[in-house]
């Protein structure tokens, strides 16, 4: 999935890799692990469609960079007990619910939140298609040590 994320050309604006660390997912050595490096991308793909989606309402919302990326984390992190419940076979689907938007953004309005979950929604499926043929397998493999977050470059 790295090599697929471009920087944005736009002057001045700022792209998700400007705003979301890895280090956001992780605390320690022990919690640098596929589903974590799973989740970190997940936060980037929201991001972007947030940014592709609905950048002019975000901005009339007053709702800055930084403030999307620290959105984009928490919704990352409150969806992965339900990526969980999906890989261990407990639920169907995962459900790209509402509640973490309103929960974060408490006075945005119904259409904003309505809005904000099919940007969500877009970029859970478009990581889903990325992770089929993405030779990491994060999912599959989500316990497993990720040397992803050691490889600083990426970052820089």
């Amino acid at each position: 999935m790295r090599g697929v994320r471009k920087r944005r050309k736009v002057k001045n604006e700022k792209n998700s890799l400007d705003m979301i660390s890895p280090t956001s997912f992780y605390s320690s050595q022990d919690d640098k692990i596929k589903l974590n490096w799973f989740c970190y991308e997940l936060a980037l793909s929201i991001y972007d469609s947030m940014k592709d989606e609905l950048a002019y309402r975000l901005r009339r919302k007053k709702i800055s960079d930084e403030v999307l990326a620290e959105f984009c984390i928490y919704y990352t992190k409150a969806m992965k007990d339900e990526v969980l419940r999906q890989l261990s076979g407990e639920i169907e689907k995962v459900c790209i619910s509402y509640e973490p938007v309103e929960s974060f953004f408490p006075d945005i309005g119904d259409d904003m939140v309505n809005k904000m979950t099919d940007a969500i929604s877009y970029a859970w499926d478009h990581m889903l298609s990325i992770c089929e043929v993405c030779p990491n397998r994060c999912i599959s493999e989500k316990d497993v040590f990720c040397t992803l977050f050691d490889e600083k470059h990426l970052f820089e």
